[in-house]
Parts: structure tokens; C-alpha cells; sequence
């Protein structure tokens, strides 16, 4: 058996084991959340999903992860990784699996963990991202597991789970704005407007607002000290999004945001919206090689957004716009020249050690 083949046999099989420790580990925290969906499921999710559906999910992950960590104590070096798949999915089994009975009345306390769309939405981004980048990297060479994946994950997880408390902090500057400025007519006027519309709508005034407070975390060394964080990532891929300090979350998201719940756009436009607005940011940091030519100045795209992130020479502060770049082309910080890509990826200060704690105190650590 040639060296190349092993090499990837020995790939498929380490990658079964961590995929056995993914499922196992969310298959538990789906279970808990279970018995527990008053402090650990968002209210307004419970409202859209199907039960039914959910437990046939939960179901199907508990035999894949079972089946991948038997076979990954078998055939991979990773046994720890196949171990603590195997010992989640024994513990979910024995914690009611599937089976979890849940009240007709659930209680919703002022504080709750949305363990729930951490779950769903880690599974679905994974699964879209995961599979295209696998076809089509732009970077041949960067693996699945990047260096550096385990802090973003872990940033995932933390900024999704205080979904609730990220919608009250959105709420709060739209409530104070609304003592002072009558919006009335105005949100007649936004609400009566066809869904469609609504959403382009929705589209440029939130990203509008989130240019100029992300140009701000650029260019005020207070706010820097936290986006930083987010410029530490030396690998693009469709996780490198998540690494965002939860304060650089927070003030973001509250003042990008208000023109969501200030402008009377309906519920139904913004249920459609968010959820576009989260995969473009996902898919604007993914390790995929493609240009998207015609589409540079109107939807961003990965080769605009990887110029915000690099380190090559006289390319700094560029592309601040998430979803539309030529807001960035009339405010002249636009760069995305065509047929290039960035050379390299970072922040030119001291860097950060690669786990969550230190990326939580560093802002707070004086800087070298």
C-alpha cells in the first residue's frame, strides 16, 4: 500500500472520529435541552421548528455518532475523540434519547440559554459549508480542521448561546431612540410596503449603519482592542466568522441593528431576513476559490471579504460592508481587484494564544 493511500485512509478515518465526537456531544446537549426547553430553547424558534421533526434528527444523529465511534475505536488513532463520542451517545440514551416527554405549557423565565439554535444552526452551516469547501477551497492545502478551528468553534457556540441576551441588547438603543422621535407614520409606511421590499430594505439600511460602526471598531483604539479578536484569524474559512469578542457582539449587533426594530418592518420580513443576513456572513469568510465576478460591487462576496482580513501591504481598512460592497465604493474603502486574492491573513500586532480565555481578556491586557 503506497504512502499516499495511507496518508488518506489515515484523513478519513481521524475525521470519523472527530465527526463521532461532534454528534455525540450535540446529541447530549439536544437531550438536555429537552428536559429543560424553558431555560435552554429560544421562545421565538420553538414557534417555527417541528417537534416531531427535531426528535426524528436527534434520532438519526444518535445512531450516525454511535455507528462513527465504533467504528473510529476500530480504525483511528483519535480513540479519545471516538471515546468521548461513544461515552455522549450512551449518556443521551440513557438521559430519554429521543423520547423526552415535554409539557404542552412551557414557562418562559426573563433569562434563557438558545441552546437550541446554537444546535440547528451549527448543523446546518456545518453541513452546507463543510461539503462545499471540500469541492471547491480556495486554499487546497487547508484541511477541514485549520489550525485555530477549536477556539472559533467555541466562539460559535458562546456567541449563539446568549442569543437572548444579544435580543435584548439589539432592543434597548431602538426603545431609548423611540422616547425622543416620533417614527409612526414612517413605520406605516415601511410595515405596508410588499415583503420583498421590505427585505431590500432591511438589507441596506442595517448594513449601512453596521459600515460606519465597523469602520469605527477600526479606526477608535478602545472599540480596536475588541475587533482585534476578529482579525487574529490567519485561516478564512466558514467557521473564521465567529471569532468576534462577545462585547464586540453585543455593541455591533445593538447599534447595526436598530433600524430593524425602530423602523416597523414587519415580523414576517425580518424572520426572512436574519437568517440571510447570517449565512452571508458565513459564506463572505469560507475558504472557497471562486469570484463571483459579476457580482463583486453589488452582493459581497469571499474574495471582497478576505481583503478586509488581510496583511498584504497598503490593504488595510477595505471592504467594511457585509452584505453590499459599493457602499464601500462611496465612501472610497473599496478593494477587490480582479484575478488577485490575499497572500496572508491577520493583524499585525503581538499574537493572541489560540483559546477563548485569553481572546476574552485580551482587550482588556495591555497592549505590546
Amino acid at each position: 500500500m503506497s504512502l499516499q493511500t495511507l496518508k488518506i485512509r489515515s484523513s478519513f478515518t481521524d475525521g470519523m472520529a472527530w465527526l463521532a465526537a461532534f454528534l455525540g456531544v450535540m446529541c447530549l446537549l439536544a437531550v438536555v435541552a429537552f428536559h429543560f426547553p424553558e431555560y435552554l430553547t429560544t421562545p421565538r424558534l420553538r414557534a417555527i421548528y417541528d417537534e416531531h421533526q427535531v426528535r426524528a434528527l436527534l434520532y438519526t444523529a444518535l445512531m450516525a455518532a454511535g455507528l462513527f465511534s465504533v467504528l473510529a475505536l476500530l480504525f483511528s488513532r483519535l480513540k479519545p475523540q471516538a471515546l468521548l463520542g461513544l461515552g455522549c451517545v450512551l449518556l443521551a440514551w440513557l438521559a430519554g434519547g429521543p423520547n423526552v416527554p415535554l409539557s404542552d405549557t412551557i414557562e418562559q423565565p426573563r433569562f434563557y440559554l438558545s441552546l437550541d439554535w446554537v444546535l440547528l444552526d451549527l448543523v446546518f452551516m456545518a453541513a452546507l459549508f463543510i461539503n462545499v469547501e471540500l469541492f471547491f477551497r480556495l486554499k487546497p492545502g487547508q484541511g477541514i480542521l485549520r489550525h485555530g478551528w477549536q477556539v472559533d468553534l467555541t466562539h460559535y457556540v458562546a456567541n449563539h448561546l446568549f442569543n437572548g441576551l444579544i435580543v435584548v441588547a439589539l432592543f434597548v438603543p431602538a426603545q431609548v431612540l423611540e422616547r425622543y422621535v416620533s417614527l409612526s407614520p414612517l413605520q406605516q409606511a415601511v410595515a405596508g410596503q410588499a415583503l420583498w421590499v421590505q427585505i431590500l430594505l432591511l438589507m441596506f439600511v442595517t448594513d449601512f449603519a453596521q459600515y460606519w460602526v465597523h469602520r469605527a471598531f477600526h479606526r477608535v483604539p478602545l472599540l480596536w482592542r475588541f475587533h482585534r479578536i476578529h482579525h487574529s484569524v490567519t485561516a478564512m474559512d466558514w467557521l473564521a466568522g465567529s471569532r468576534l469578542h462577545i462585547v464586540d457582539v453585543l455593541v455591533t449587533r445593538s447599534l447595526s441593528l436598530v433600524p430593524l426594530v425602530l423602523l416597523g418592518f414587519t415580523n414576517q420580513a425580518i424572520n426572512l431576513y436574519l437568517p440571510i443576513l447570517a449565512l452571508q456572513a458565513v459564506f463572505i469568510h469560507s475558504n472557497l476559490r471562486f469570484e463571483f465576478a459579476p457580482l463583486q460591487k453589488i452582493i459581497s462576496t469571499p474574495k471582497f471579504h478576505h481583503w478586509h482580513h488581510t496583511l498584504d501591504a497598503g490593504c488595510k481598512d477595505k471592504n467594511f460592508a457585509v452584505s453590499l460592497p459599493f457602499i464601500d465604493l462611496l465612501f472610497g474603502t473599496y478593494h477587490s481587484p480582479k484575478g488577485q486574492w490575499p497572500e496572508s491573513y491577520g493583524e499585525p500586532g503581538k499574537p493572541i494564544a489560540e483559546h477563548y480565555l485569553a481572546h476574552l481578556l485580551a482587550p482588556f491586557r495591555k497592549q505590546t
